[in-house]
């Protein structure tokens, strides 16, 4: 996971438009949102991907999984609310969506020291808060002081941050940034400064704002939350960045309305009424067995395999390597050989995923490591490690050593598909691991894995096209709360590899010193490898305007909200085709970024 900047981290949407609903009468819609005149500059660059002739107005409906317990991504980092601030907050500048390149968002220009240290901003006059003040460089100044206090919950922030001078105010419209010391990232870091309106937050507890946002910047601002239910976001008709060219086509819908539940079955039910416009499956079983009802056959529901270029990154059980019990890495082993991956891929999975044998699958050919097998399902040999390893199977069948029984728990949050842990409970328990899972609230579980309390957790990490290692690997991360160094990996060798790829500015050297590192986690095993999925799979309501790639380059399914566009003629041609029971037109099952 990396840092967000506004027009790559998108969310998921929910409308108010009851599709499914019988009749095909016209549905409540939400007021529209009265947008403030304004002249769209002449210069600079539009974005490749926008479609200018896409119309702003109605709602986007969309599944939002758990409720988070912030919608504070610096206080909870999780890529829900990181896209909800990402609507609501903007930073200096933005990754091209297209090209490895700089994007002003709030700065309209930058300038780089040669010693390549020292980055000056000069912020867009037209910028302002929702409130009609002007975001100023102090805006900036007070982002860094807020990550940086120690009392805030923003220790995740302040590994990147570390490296940066408190920024200068120089005047009002300019901040300058200065790094410490030398890393490729320093630019990304400096230019993704977000401004926080100081004039707001400077008397408050930082660490409270979970649920209120009274003054943005972004496209969007909060309009509703109902606890556990759902949340809600306005489209601002006087949001200053939409005079700006890359902004043409892009934040479409009046609103976007996110509802909350842990069962993906009951997102499912609520798509086919309506309640919901797209639902991002998520689950292959749900894919696989229950995609093809009426309203799909039909075509008023398109269903939709997505490949595109965006990053993969990995998923599976962190081991704690801070519990002596899971600090042999001939343990760790054993465990990577009883999670019967094959098994769950063809039985439950349907073959949808490919099984991962790295930490950067998509450095390399078809997202597999050609240096590194796939570690496979042996209970034999994870028999003989754990002997190796000075466990023995007691009278009672269960694995003792120096007196001390074999219990490993998972921990997991409530009403989530269990069925691949009961497979791994079952291979574990059979060679005589006392294996449970302990089944809690999302409140809890984060609660507990920000503070280290776990043995096992199961976890799956997005990607960045600016991939940096240092948080996740970092012997520096490993014992800090809140870390996202989850198995709190201190390695020698990694750390040499983290200072080297700091000062390589070329893009190309820099994978390969991450694919030294990759080998070497491979050894280490901080994670039980599971599988990945190398497409989006949609299911939305057949009335919205998309790209023609249906999704950008690099993004995931949660662009829809940024690209996409309630179509009046295709809603009419729904309505109708509902009124009358018609098919309409079929839309490719699988859409591929071209080459």
């Amino acid at each position: 996971m990396t840092f967000p900047h506004s027009a790559l981290f998108s969310l998921l949407l929910l409308s108010l438009s009851a599709c499914g609903k019988k009749s095909g009468a016209p549905q409540p819609q939400s007021p529209a949102v009265k947008d403030a005149a304004i002249q769209v500059e002449t210069s600079g660059e539009p974005d490749p991907m926008a479609v200018p002739s896409a119309l702003r107005g109605g709602s986007y409906a969309t599944w939002g999984g758990a409720f988070p317990k912030s919608l504070n991504m610096w206080l909870d980092y999780n890529s829900f609310s990181a896209q909800v601030c990402g609507l609501m907050f903007e930073p200096l500048v933005e990754m091209h969506s297209t090209k490895d390149e700089p994007v002003g968002a709030l700065a309209k220009s930058w300038e780089i020291s040669p010693d390549g240290k020292t980055y000056t901003f000069t912020i867009n006059p037209a910028a302002r808060w929702s409130d009609g003040q002007p975001v100023t460089a102090e805006d900036i100044q007070f982002y860094y002081d807020v990550m940086m206090n120690p009392k805030n919950l923003t220790s995740l922030f302040r590994v990147d941050l570390s490296r940066f001078a408190r920024p200068e105010v120089v005047d009002a419209h300019t901040v300058r940034i200065t790094a410490s010391e030398p890393h490729w990232k320093n630019f990304w870091t400096a230019a993704g400064f977000v401004a926080l309106p100081k004039h707001a937050w400077k008397d408050a507890d930082f660490n409270k704002q979970n649920f209120e946002f009274p003054v943005v910047s972004g496209p969007y601002e909060l309009s509703d939350v109902k606890m556990n239910r759902s949340i809600t976001l306005k489209r601002r008709g006087n949001w200053w960045g939409r005079v700006k060219q890359y902004n043409v086509g892009k934040y479409n819908f009046d609103q976007l309305v996110f509802k909350s539940t842990e069962d993906r079955n009951k997102v499912l039910e609520m798509l086919k009424k309506g309640d919901i416009d797209a639902y991002p499956v998520y689950t292959a079983q749900i894919w696989a067995e229950k995609t093809d009802f009426p309203q799909v056959q039909k075509n008023w529901i398109v269903r939709q395999n997505v490949f595109n270029k965006e990053p993969k990154a990995f998923q599976g059980l962190a081991l704690n390597m801070r519990r002596p019990i899971l600090q042999d890495v001939r343990v760790r082993q054993a465990l990577a050989h009883l999670l019967n991956r094959a098994l769950m891929n063809e039985k439950l999975m349907f073959n949808q995923y490919f099984l991962l044998n790295s930490y950067f699958p998509d450095l390399y050919p078809n997202n597999q490591n050609p240096a590194a097998p796939i570690t496979e399902y042996d209970p034999e040999k994870a028999r003989a490690l754990l002997k190796d390893s000075g466990w023995q199977v007691g009278p009672d069948g269960v694995l003792a050593k120096d007196g001390q029984a074999f219990s490993l728990t998972i921990l997991h949050y409530d009403n989530s598909d269990l069925r691949h842990l009961n497979i791994y409970l079952q291979d574990l328990k059979a060679v005589g691991i006392d294996a449970k899972l302990d089944i809690v609230s999302r409140a809890t579980f984060t609660k507990r894995v920000d503070s280290h309390d776990f043995d096992m957790i199961w976890t799956n990490w997005s990607a960045s096209r600016l991939r940096d290692p240092e948080t996740l690997w970092s012997s520096k991360t490993a014992d800090d709360i809140a870390t996202q160094n989850l198995s709190g990996v201190k390695d020698a060798e990694i750390d040499k590899l983290i200072t080297r790829q700091k000062t390589e500015m070329d893009l190309g050297k820099r994978n390969e010193i991450l694919k030294q590192i990759d080998a070497r986690l491979v050894t280490i095993v901080p994670y039980v490898l599971m599988w990945q999925s190398g497409s989006a799979r949609l299911l939305y309501w057949n009335k919205f305007g998309t790209l023609p790639t249906v999704l950008p380059k690099y993004g995931t399914e949660d662009a829809a909200l940024v690209y996409w566009w309630l179509d009046p003629a295709k809603d009419a041609a729904l309505q109708a085709a509902q009124k009358s029971g018609a098919a309409l037109p079929a839309l490719p099952a699988e859409v591929h970024f071209p080459e």
